[in-house]
């Protein structure tokens, strides 16, 4: 029997997402009828520590995003409340803000889930929440950073109590005790 052919780009962004849906390498190997080896070769590289994070970093960018649009959609709302009254149009646009804003909270929530956030915690955030096992070489605009030096270079800690997002995506979590 001859090597099965694929085509890995088509295949990939099935199996992408595939597995955000949470399925595993085995049941995504047999809805794609590919082998597991096929399935870790093509979506691996996107679960490395690296990736994660950035794909939490951009979560918690498109949150804070969204959460800018709903302030000034209330911003709208308001000045169009005040200048008219008993319109169809602003009834439906209320409705859709209060459907983000629930929608967001949902989000929020369960992210919070997400983040492994026992009653110890991890053992890698010190008292006043910053993570002490990952470090960025810059400092990233708009979010909560400490700088400390580490072999002999100005190094950020990130305060993961205020970015809590960041912390859905580390494969370091480690609970305290351990």
């Amino acid at each position: 029997m001859g090597k099965k052919i694929y085509d890995d780009e088509k295949l990939k962004s099935e199996a992408l997402e595939l597995r955000r849906q949470g399925l595993t390498y085995r049941e995504i190997a047999k809805k794609l009828g590919c082998s597991i080896y096929k399935v870790h070769e093509l979506i691996s590289k996107h679960e490395s520590p690296r990736s994660r994070l950035k794909q939490a970093i951009e979560l918690a960018d498109k949150l804070d995003e969204l959460a800018s649009k709903i302030n000034t959609l209330e911003t709208q709302i308001s000045k169009l409340q005040s200048s008219l009254s008993n319109v169809k149009m602003l009834e439906d646009l209320t409705s859709d803000v209060l459907k983000l804003k629930e929608d967001m909270e949902l989000i929020r929530l369960s992210a919070k889930r997400r983040l492994r956030d026992d009653s110890d915690g991890c053992k890698w955030v010190d008292i006043g929440g910053y993570c002490t096992f990952w470090y960025w070489s810059k400092e990233i605009e708009g979010w909560k950073m400490r700088p400390e030096m580490k072999e002999g270079k100005t190094v950020y800690r990130l305060n993961v109590k205020k970015h809590p997002l960041i912390c859905t995506a580390c494969p370091s979590y480690m609970p305290r005790g351990y």
